[in-house]
């Protein structure tokens, strides 16, 4: 019982800015722990953001410390900000990441945010990103709990706003780059009456491709898995639910002239 109420209480654990020391906290500052010269200057990166506190608290591991999340680039930890009445998402650069800073992450999260796409971003330094913090759900893990006998209007408002957070993305000219498996990269609130998708991870984002958001999206879901049949068969009529064929040539129309009325006809078939 002591033991489980020791890894209980690891899951949660809070540290301040000012507390945080290499010999404990170095493997988490400079994951995976190969360059811990840096640590000085990372803690004062979380001073110049106004970080106050760490909240290691998440499913995935740094140690024997809980985070929000583990990636190539970066991990992910919950965090305090000076002023701020909420936990915001801290992405802190590995120092064996092939980029040399958060700074392009920065801009083109700042980018999306400036037409209602992606979470909140706050300030970067060269090793740290700060960004609102969703309280969410994954999309992967939400459409994998779907049942075929789950009601459409549990999903139609998920789709129809993934797909418009998509459209955006197209329309301004900003390719996210890892959307042919949005698993991990849509999120769904947890904190709004109304179904609400949040896009996020815009490290491998581009301004200088042409934006396939949309057409990447729909393929994953609704044409290429057995997951795929099973929502065309929950959002259709009959036995074998909204027609493959008839989706393949809207997303081909909308791939030729992405525009509103190409995206409305796709929303259209899949939401109404």
């Amino acid at each position: 019982m002591k033991v489980e109420q020791e890894i209980a209480d690891l899951s949660k654990h809070k540290v301040s800015v000012e507390d945080l020391v290499a010999d404990e906290y170095g493997v988490l500052l400079c994951y995976p722990g190969i360059e811990l010269e840096s640590f000085e200057n990372r803690k004062e990166q979380l001073f110049k953001l106004g970080v106050t506190e760490l909240v290691l608290e998440g499913q995935s591991k740094v140690g024997k410390f809980g985070v929000v999340g583990k990636g190539c680039v970066s991990i992910v930890v919950k965090a305090r900000i000076d002023n701020l009445n909420e936990d915001v998402a801290l992405k802190m650069r590995r120092t064996d990441a092939n980029r040399p800073s958060m700074d392009r992450d920065f801009e083109l999260q700042s980018y999306a945010n400036s037409f209602g796409v992606g979470p909140r971003a706050y300030g970067a330094t060269r090793d740290l990103f700060a960004m609102e913090f969703v309280d969410s759900i994954k999309i992967g893990n939400w459409f994998r709990s779907i049942r075929t006998r789950t009601p459409k209007r549990v999903l139609r408002p998920v789709i129809r706003s993934m797909l418009e957070q998509c459209f955006l993305l197209d329309s301004k000219g900003l390719d996210h780059g890892e959307l042919s498996n949005p698993s991990k990269h849509i999120l769904i609130r947890n904190d709004s009456a109304v179904p609400r998708t949040v896009v996020i991870d815009y490290e491998s984002a581009s301004r200088n491709r042409k934006p396939s958001n949309l057409t990447a999206v729909g393929a994953f879901l609704f044409l290429s898995n057995f997951q795929s049949e099973k929502l065309r068969k929950i959002l259709g009529s009959g036995k074998r639910g909204l027609s493959r064929k008839k989706l393949i040539d809207l997303f081909g129309e909308y791939k030729a002239n992405p525009n509103r009325d190409a995206f409305e006809r796709i929303a259209n078939y899949l939401t109404i």
